[in-house]
């Protein structure tokens, strides 16, 4: 595990605007009026919210775009024409961003086995420190197939107490340098299908705000994390695959099942295992800095964990104030 320093995220390419609440359902008006007779899907999608100065967020999203749902162009399969439309609304109704681009191009999700049959698309957003409503939607241009997804974020760290970032999925993490200085120094590669095979190693990167400072300047602090079965309810087939959605009132269809494990065996990693009913594995380690604000990425290796989904839960715990914040993400670990 890097050491955690204090990160500073480069200057998104989209500047906020205030436009018209209504412009930010526009594309769900288009979406609808075509969907009567076209294919309607959802997409698989990973939505984090970082801490950029006291008063602004960055918004992350990466979203995997199926092959089924676009019509190559010019014979290229990689090659399509498709709009994409991301509005982003306050809770007063007001839109802080919106557009509307027509990419020529996008990079495949991944080389193999499902990941191979989505390509991949992502943004990044500065916005004020708020609560927001993001809507994304895809149309097909020729055979004008649709795809979207709704997700509410929130601000972290606006309070003087600890707090955690949301959890970013990757399938690689990779540092320019031989040490981990700023969230610039990073390149991530957003896993949005969550899915992973077990001879691939899970990564997550993560954000930490508002630790307390000793008399001497140092923060201490721990970073623990837990490897669980979701519970039923959590379970979102939308989260890992495209799902088809029939045309009458929107509603999704069935899908396919996604098995939880019945079982967990432990990682190299693993310090004890839990088993049975409340199988789960855990592990943590303890820090020391001198920054409020700390950032880190951890890498898992999970090709001794059943098939299956999988719930990851990090935790931090100021050892100052005793303070405890936990965030969980859901992942997919599929077979040869």
């Amino acid at each position: 595990m890097d050491t955690l320093v204090q990160p500073r995220l480069s200057p998104p390419h989209h500047k906020a605007e205030t436009l018209s609440p209504l412009l930010a359902w526009s594309f769900a008006v288009l979406f609808a009026a075509s969907a009567a007779a076209t294919t309607r899907y959802t997409l698989p999608y990973l939505v984090t919210v970082f801490q950029d100065g006291g008063n602004h967020i960055v918004l992350e999203m990466s979203y995997a775009i199926p092959r089924v749902g676009m019509a190559a162009s010019g014979g290229k399969r990689d090659t399509v024409r498709i709009e994409q439309t991301i509005s982003v609304v306050d809770s007063l109704g007001e839109s802080y961003h919106s557009s509307w681009a027509r990419p020529t191009s996008l990079p495949p999700a991944g080389v193999f086995g499902l990941r191979k049959n989505y390509v991949l698309a992502q943004e990044q957003i500065r916005l004020p420190a708020s609560e927001f409503d993001v809507h994304v939607g895809v149309l097909d241009l020729k055979v004008e197939s649709t795809g979207s997804f709704h997700y509410h974020c929130q601000a972290p760290g606006q309070s003087d107490r600890l707090d955690l970032s949301d959890l970013l999925l990757a399938t690689d993490i990779r540092m320019a340098g031989d040490k981990l200085t700023t969230r610039a120094n990073l390149t991530i590669q957003p896993n949005p299908l969550r899915l992973y095979q077990l001879e691939e190693r899970v990564f997550v990167y993560l954000e930490l705000y508002n630790l307390e400072r000793d008399t001497f300047g140092q923060t201490r602090f721990e970073i623990a994390y837990r490897m669980e079965r979701p519970d039923e309810a959590e379970l979102k087939a939308e989260l890992f695959e495209s799902l088809e959605r029939t045309t009458d009132l929107g509603e999704p269809a069935t899908g396919y099942p996604y098995l939880v494990p019945s079982s967990h065996r432990s990682g190299m990693q693993v310090e004890r295992t839990w088993k049975g009913e409340e199988s789960q594995t855990t592990i943590a380690t303890r820090y020391i800095g001198d920054t409020r604000k700390d950032l880190t990425f951890l890498e898992f290796d999970v090709s001794q964990l059943s098939t299956g989904i999988h719930k990851l839960t990090i935790s931090a715990t100021d050892l100052q104030t005793g303070t405890v914040v936990e965030k969980s993400v859901l992942f997919r670990i599929v077979g040869e």
